[in-house]
Order: C-alpha cells, then sequence, then structure tokens
C-alpha cells in the first residue's frame, strides 16, 4: 500500500484544518501548512548535481525499452490487437516527408522558448498559455503529416466506413433523426443490430457525433474548418493542466509542465487523428475546477459547482468521467476536514446534476439509459489480461515522453504527493477492472496533466536544491520529449 505525504514544500493549496487523521486515506496532517515561499526566496536542502535528472531518464528509458522488446516476442502481447510492437497500437510503418522538418522546427522552437521563459522566470498564465498552446497546434500538424500525408489533417472526418470508421460514420443518422431524436433514441440504437456501424460510438455517449454533425450543418462543403476546429480545442488541454500544475506545486512547475505537455506525444501525436484528445481537454477542464477548489483554503463552492457541472456536461461525450469523479472524491478526504469534504462533494454533485437536467431538457440525454446500453454490446476482449495490466502502464508512460514519465514517477515514489496518489488510484482500479486492455494512450490522456504536473514539481525541486535555476536542462528534455514525439509519429500508423 502507498502511503500518502501531504506535506511537501511546494504545495501551494492552505488545506484549511489543523490536527486532522483520515485514517483509511494513510493521511495525517498535522495542521495547514504555511504559505510557501516564493521560488527565488527558498532555500537549497542539500546540493543536487546532474545525476538526479540522468538517471532516472536512464533506469525508466531502459526499463520501457526492454518491455517493448519483451513485448515484441511475445504472443499474449499480440494477441487481438493489431500492433507490430506492442504494447504501442500501431503498424510499424517508418517513413519520414519532407514535411516532418517542420515537427522539427517546431521542437526547435519549444525548447528555445522554454530556455527563454524558464531563465527569464516569466511564469504569468497570461504570457505562457497562448505561447504554448501555439506551439501544441503548430507541432501536432506538423506530426500529422510526418508520413508525408497532408490528408492526414481531416482524416478522423473521412473514416465513414464499417470496417475502419469513426463517430463521423454515425453524422447521417444525426441528420436524419434530428439531434434530439438521435439521442433520445440512441439506447435503443446501441442495442438495434446495425444501426450504429463504428466501434466508437458503441463505446461512447453520444455527445461527439452531434458535435460533428453541427460542424456539418456549419461548414457543409469543407472538412479542414472541422478539423482545425476539433485539433484547437484539443489544444486548449494545456489551460487546465496550467492551473492543475499551478494550484499543487507552484507557477514555475506550471510553466514546465505545459513546456513539456505541449510537445509530449500524448496529446501531440492525437490532436488531429483522434478524439480522444478532444475527450480529454473537456475531462481535464472539470478536474482542473475541482481540484482548484478543493485545494484552496477558503471553501470555493462556486468554483466546486462549477467543476461539478463541466463534469456532467463531459458526460455527453466521455463515461471516463467516472475517473475524473473518483479523484474529486479520493482528494477532497486528503485535502479538506471530512464535513467540509462532505459538503463540497454535494455541491459537486448538485452542479452535476443540474448539467444532466438541462442535457436531458435539451437534447433528451440520459446518462444512465445509455451507460446500461453500452455495457450490453461491447463486445469481449480477447486480449491477454496478465499482458495489458502491465501493458497499460507501460504505454501510457511511453507516451507521455521519457522526461513526463521518468520524474513523475520519482516524485510518486519519494513524495507520494496526496493529489497525484488520488487521481493514480481509479486508474489502477480500473486496470484490475479490465476496463482498458490496450490503446491506453489514446483513451488516458485526460490523465496526463497530472503526471507532467508531477513531473514538473520534481524538476522545480531539483532546481531549488541544487542552489540555481537550470533553464538549460529544462530545454533539454523539452527537445527530448519532443523528439520522441517524432520518432513516434515517424515509425507507427497511429491513426486509430
Amino acid at each position: 500500500m502507498i502511503a500518502v505525504a501531504d506535506d511537501h514544500p511546494y504545495n501551494l493549496a492552505d488545506h484549511g484544518h489543523a490536527g486532522t487523521d483520515i485514517g483509511r486515506f494513510g493521511v495525517r496532517t498535522a495542521g495547514s501548512p504555511p504559505t510557501p515561499l516564493a521560488d527565488a526566496e527558498q532555500p537549497p536542502a542539500r546540493p543536487r548535481t546532474i545525476w538526479w535528472v540522468v538517471s532516472p531518464l536512464a533506469i525508466v528509458g531502459a526499463g520501457l525499452l526492454a518491455f517493448v522488446l519483451f513485448s515484441s516476442q511475445s504472443k499474449a502481447a499480440h494477441k487481438g490487437i493489431p500492433s507490430s510492437f506492442p504494447p504501442i497500437y500501431g503498424a510499424y510503418q517508418p517513413s519520414f516527408s519532407p514535411w516532418g522538418w517542420f515537427a522539427i522546427a517546431a521542437a526547435l522552437l519549444a525548447a528555445g522558448l522554454s530556455f527563454l521563459f524558464a531563465r527569464k522566470r516569466w511564469h504569468r498564465a497570461a504570457l505562457v498559455i497562448p505561447i504554448v498552446v501555439a506551439i501544441l497546434f503548430s507541432f501536432g500538424a506538423s506530426l500529422a503529416m510526418v508520413n508525408g500525408n497532408p490528408g492526414e489533417f481531416v482524416s478522423p472526418l473521412k473514416r465513414t466506413t464499417a470496417h475502419y470508421g469513426d463517430y463521423q460514420a454515425e453524422v447521417p443518422k444525426v441528420r436524419a433523426l434530428g439531434v434530439r431524436g438521435f439521442v433520445e433514441a440512441f439506447p435503443k440504437l446501441l442495442k438495434e443490430p446495425g444501426a450504429l456501424i463504428t466501434a466508437h460510438a458503441r463505446t461512447h455517449p453520444p455527445g461527439t457525433e452531434v458535435l460533428l454533425s453541427v460542424l456539418q450543418s456549419r461548414f457543409p462543403k469543407h472538412l479542414i474548418p472541422r478539423a482545425l476546429f476539433i485539433a484547437f480545442f484539443s489544444c486548449l488541454i494545456l489551460i487546465p493542466t496550467w492551473f492543475i500544475a499551478r494550484a499543487f506545486a507552484g507557477e514555475r512547475a506550471a510553466l514546465i509542465t505545459v513546456f513539456l505537455l505541449g510537445v509530449a506525444p500524448a496529446p501531440g501525436v492525437f490532436i488531429f487523428l483522434n478524439f480522444d484528445a478532444f475527450h480529454a481537454t473537456l475531462l481535464v477542464g472539470s478536474a482542473a475546477l475541482l481540484a482548484w477548489g478543493l485545494t484552496r483554503k477558503e471553501s470555493h463552492w462556486v468554483v466546486v459547482l462549477l467543476g461539478g457541472a463541466m463534469l456532467g456536461f463531459t458526460s455527453f461525450f466521455s463515461y471516463q468521467v467516472v475517473f475524473v469523479a473518483g479523484f474529486a472524491v479520493l482528494y477532497a478526504f486528503v485535502a479538506r476536514p471530512w464535513k467540509d469534504a462532505v459538503r463540497l462533494l454535494v455541491i459537486a454533485g448538485i452542479g452535476g446534476l443540474i448539467a444532466l437536467g438541462i442535457l436531458r431538457l435539451a437534447v433528451g440525454f440520459n446518462l444512465y439509459a445509455s451507460f446500461a446500453a453500452a455495457r450490453t454490446v461491447i463486445p469481449r476482449s480477447t486480449r491477454v489480461f496478465s499482458y495489458w495490466f502491465f501493458g497499460d502502464p507501460a504505454v501510457w508512460l511511453i507516451f507521455a515522453g521519457l522526461p513526463i514519465a521518468a520524474f513523475s514517477l520519482r516524485e510518486l515514489f519519494t513524495k507520494r504527493p496526496a493529489w497525484l496518489v488520488a487521481f493514480l488510484l481509479p486508474l489502477l482500479l480500473a486496470d484490475f477492472t479490465r476496463i482498458f486492455l490496450g490503446e491506453t494512450e489514446r483513451v488516458g490522456q485526460f490523465a496526463a496533466p497530472f503526471i507532467a504536473a508531477a513531473a514538473g514539481a520534481a524538476l522545480v525541486r531539483w532546481e531549488r536544491e541544487s542552489g540555481r535555476d537550470r533553464p538549460d536542462v529544462i530545454a533539454a528534455l523539452v527537445l527530448l520529449t519532443a523528439a520522441q514525439a517524432i520518432v513516434i509519429e515517424a515509425l507507427f500508423w497511429t491513426v486509430w
């Protein structure tokens, strides 16, 4: 069992209670921690060398590479998944077109800007967030064309066959029935053989099909504006990521976090190629509001209410809201006295019910009926559980990028921050329940900001204990992360 520590010095959250002992979570807080000093005022604990950075990169990198090599020879790894090198879900098709040089240029630009911002200590959200969103958008666009096909910009909107289909294939059904008619009939359509032709439509709520129908009505003749809207919205994941890292680890950690995640394989590889990146933005936005409301000393019940409401609206697009809700419940009882935690969770629940009520009245969405119907039609996977129990976390870390993977693991096992443990526990339970067997790098994108924030926190502590800022190291890690994304996209066909 992981013992949870909640006394890390970089946490900006004043928990607002004293002498609270929450035995069921293994957490004891002796009182509200004082507001931490500014980054420049934090005294070094003990000298740290560059080996503190190199050693986890080498260990985690070697471990992940060894797992991929083992998987390539394992029959269990290959069963039920069209993958050349499990646990990576993609065909091995090495290709690097001249378009790939744009990805390299974007990577160099990101590294240079991270060096500048880290050196100048430009930590303000209003300055950082537009820059990193633009980096992710341009980097993702160039990654989509690394293999030499500009048509990949719009590939999710062209996959409309039963064998190789995506949400767009169901749009004619939405337009035939109307939005309300489609949403109300969705549970019955799930059970009716052949009514919905794609796997994604049968495993997700109807929101994505409705969104694509609306976009098609606004841009009936062109796919590119629709694709740009979806990709740009997916890039906005960096906004809630900033606030998650800021709430738990401070502004400098938030700066490092968004620069690393802005060039990470996930979401970079997927913003133009996969709708899970779109869903992740909604999920992370909900998590950020809940985290921000729960970590403040004062009871920010309005923020918690909005977080619950956003989670309710997000359930129109993804059933993965259950993991964000699980995080909120666990962390609430760690961060606050139990009465305050219950009160805030009730407020979040009210927000969620209000959102579900609005969806029911506006478009006829019934979350329970849709989820119950989906459970009856999801085919049982033939993939081997004993392999994917380890394969899911491995591929998730691979697509997080080596720096994020290495330093988040260091943070988890050395400091055990309560917020990170509270988020990972529901995902660990999901691994046991066989919900995700493969493809975790896609469907688990909503969790990437939390481990990226943990990596940012670890690197800020290393800087502080080294006695000086290390913008050169930060830039090198950003470049390493971007290089990993380029290599993955150049080696594998990762569209699905």
